[in-house]
């Protein structure tokens, strides 16, 4: 059995610059679905987006670049298709969309090699669990969004049946955001989860600032304060600051968290798998984390694609803490099975068991329809 095809198909999902967080305002979320086919017919598909800047330059790597690289490989030898594409990053110029467009492949290639084996993919890596922790994550900055209104919000992700939720900060005057804070918390109660998520909008000494008229919330972590590169200055704001850091979503490969996790950077060890180089990658990022005896929590916020893909992975893993269940980046929940993101027993979510990580209604002519009823206007 060899590997047919490798494409990338890109849907905008109009958002009308209507919210936004410290770093950016959400125009449109453009998200890039790769496939891969073998020449028995079989797809494995993913997503992934871009962090920053326009997500076309993901789907030409995927189409130009990798495809020729990949296509006649042996489908269960991920490691080697990884090596073949690693080999581009040294004399490239483009290293973080290499990594974007590569966690996407390797994504693809989990879901192809689930199906080919006839497993959910969380029980071909080896399960541990057979349900995943999932906090609400909300709580963004809005357009004529009021106090009272962020108070309905979060009071409502509790109604749901969620036991955390997690807001953003950094994109308001420090004033500004802990009064968001405290009204947080007052409508959540005192035995919810509040996570805070500044995007690296602060310096260190903003960030320890800040930290110190926060933690009286009783704040579970604070995420991403400083710098993305600072991982020196993510270990002194989680020594110092009286609050565990949480980093770093947009964070990519083993060694650059093995420099985080060395230095203390975070308590939380925190991956997106459609960055950090995807599940090959998270895997090893997670065994580094438990070597230091630190929790796993996956970052997600794409479609139902990565949310399935997030949950399936982390109900692999013996040291996870969490998974995002976004209130706002929920792209093509109404196609997709109901049990994906329904909760059970509380704000705990089951991985579908269904070959791959049950996502079979994301075709490319799904891809190709959705896209041309975006712009059309047939949908929000």
């Amino acid at each position: 059995m060899k590997i047919k095809h490798v494409f990338a198909k890109q849907i905008d999902f109009p958002m009308g610059g209507k919210v936004w967080n410290p770093a950016l305002t959400f125009k449109a979320k453009e998200i890039v679905f790769i496939f891969v086919e073998t020449d028995t017919g079989i797809l494995g598909v993913s997503e992934v987006w871009s962090f920053y800047g326009s997500s076309r330059s993901i789907v030409d790597t995927i189409n130009k670049d990798f495809a020729p690289l990949v296509v006649g490989e042996d489908p269960h030898f991920i490691e080697r298709i990884r090596e073949r594409i690693a080999g581009l990053t040294p004399i490239g110029t483009l290293e973080g969309i290499l990594v974007n467009a590569l966690s996407g492949l390797d994504n693809a290639l989990w879901d192809l090699r689930a199906k080919l084996l006839n497993a959910p993919l969380y029980q071909l890596l080896g399960a541990h669990s057979d349900r995943v922790y999932t906090y609400a994550s909300g709580g963004l900055y809005g357009r004529d969004k009021t106090i009272d209104d962020l108070k309905d919000e979060v009071g409502e992700y509790i109604e749901q049946g969620f036991e955390g939720v997690k807001i953003k900060i950094g994109g308001a005057s420090p004033r500004e955001d802990l009064k968001r804070i405290a009204a947080s918390r007052e409508a959540i109660g005192s035995d919810a989860r509040l996570m805070i998520d500044a995007v690296h909008a602060y310096n260190v000494p903003e960030a320890l600032s800040f930290a110190s008229k926060a933690k009286e919330y009783d704040i579970y972590w604070f995420e991403s304060p400083v710098s993305l590169a600072d991982n020196a200055g993510h270990a002194e704001v989680n020594s110092r600051g009286g609050i565990p850091v949480c980093a770093n979503e947009s964070l990519y490969g083993c060694r650059n968290f093995n420099d985080l996790i060395d230095k203390r950077g975070t308590e939380y060890v925190h991956l997106d798998l459609c960055a950090c180089g995807g599940i090959t990658e998270a895997r090893k990022i997670a065994a580094i984390a438990e070597a230091h005896d630190l929790p796993c929590t996956i970052h997600s916020a794409n479609t139902i694609c990565l949310f399935s893909a997030s949950i399936h992975f982390a109900a692999t893993l013996n040291n996870c803490d969490s998974v995002e269940y976004h209130q706002v980046h929920q792209w093509l929940r109404d196609y997709a099975p109901e049990s994906t993101m329904a909760l059970v027993d509380g704000p705990y979510v089951k991985p579908l068991d269904t070959p791959g990580i049950g996502m079979e209604f994301v075709t490319p002519d799904f891809i190709d329809k959705i896209a041309a009823e975006l712009r059309n206007g047939d949908q929000e």
